[in-house]
């Protein structure tokens, strides 16, 4: 049997980018009963505002359409067929992508190995994950820098963009304090390509591991010239809207990294080309979430283990924005995700703040 269910959790704190602010993540999470085995499989489908092409409701209205066949295609084993008719119909990353998690849990769970041992016989058995690390006062972000590494984090996240002589000053005594972190940096699309190559050149002596989007996501020409003067490498966030926009971007080149959120790709197949056509490019993949639930999440990071680079922390530690979550389990909340020895994803579901369609 498959049942559907909304959320719509609160973050601790408005979440915000360039162009948009959130102070909530809606989704639809997908749970399939087999009676014959007991098996419960679950994957999430959830459009995110601002980088999601599709919304919401027309995920939902998909979904609620759909859902007798989908039942009917998965109990007699046609549910990759019938995912695939879907994907050509719509084109929604978001559904693709959470049918598809509820397809690779439920084949995970019916081999009895977990999501990531099914995925990848050769995966790696922990995650880094990044610490975000908001910019304010000077005294109160370095303490706040060593709350998050006092907690075990080697990778923290500094979004800028605001006033960068302020953040200059601020990151040169991060640096200073913590000479061996990992420092990342996320512009949101705040600078002209002139300012991103001068601010980029000042920050050259702080070793910087990367930044994320300095300038706007559709100037992928501006990008690339930021890519090709920058000292630093320059990773693309908010350009890596979907695959096709990967193609363009890889085909010229535009940056070091790309920055992957599964539930903007699809399908587990487009994810896997697409990181491979970036690969060919010699251009790194980082995953992060899309600040969705841990069903969402727990698919990222077996996809992340298999994919992703293990010395390079991934985006995943993005558990504590929301006020609660929708799983039982914590082991993704950490600065270093071991995979605990349980099938498919390794999550059991509580129905709380659900609300069934």
């Amino acid at each position: 049997m498959l049942k559907l269910y909304t959320y719509h959790i609160p973050f601790n704190s408005a979440f915000g980018s360039a162009e948009h602010v959130i102070t909530h993540r809606e989704g639809i999470i997908l749970i399939y009963q087999d009676q014959d085995s007991g098996i419960e499989a679950y994957g999430e489908a959830a459009p995110l505002p601002g980088f999601s092409e599709e919304s919401f409701e027309e995920v939902k209205e998909v979904l609620l359409l759909n859902k007798d066949h989908l039942q009917e295609a998965i109990k007699h084993g046609n549910g990759r067929e019938t995912l695939r008719l879907l994907n050509q119909i719509h084109q929604f990353p978001s559904l693709s992508f959470g049918i598809d998690t509820l397809l690779h849990d439920f084949a995970a769970k019916r081999s009895n190995k977990s999501l990531v041992q099914y995925l990848f016989p050769g995966y790696h058995s922990s995650i880094q994950a990044n610490g975000t690390l908001p910019l304010g006062n000077k005294s109160v972000t370095l303490s706040k820098a060593d709350a998050l590494i006092g907690e075990g984090f080697t990778t923290l996240k500094v979004k800028v963009g605001r006033d960068f002589d302020n953040e200059l000053s601020i990151l040169r005594s991060l640096r200073q304090k913590h000479p061996d972190i990992n420092i990342r940096i996320d512009a949101n699309q705040i600078w002209t390509v002139d300012e991103a190559i001068a601010n980029l050149t000042a920050l050259e002596e702080l070793n910087i591991e990367y930044c994320e989007q300095p300038v706007g996501k559709k100037n992928i020409t501006g990008l690339k010239k930021v890519t090709e003067a920058s000292p630093v490498k320059i990773a693309a966030d908010e350009s890596v809207r979907n695959k096709k926009a990967i193609s363009e971007l890889t085909e010229v080149h535009a940056a070091d990294l790309l920055i992957f959120k599964p539930m903007l790709m699809g399908t587990f197949n487009d994810i896997f080309v697409t990181n491979e056509l970036a690969d060919t490019h010699t251009i790194e993949t980082v995953f992060t979430s899309s600040l969705e639930t841990s069903v969402g999440r727990a698919a990222i990071a077996a996809i992340s283990a298999g994919l992703g680079k293990p010395e390079r922390a991934q985006g995943l530690a993005t558990g504590s924005f929301l006020k609660y979550d929708v799983v039982l389990e914590n082991w993704l909340n950490f600065p270093v995700i071991k995979f605990p020895d349980k099938i498919g994803l390794g999550i059991s579901l509580h129905y709380e703040g659900l609300k069934e369609l």
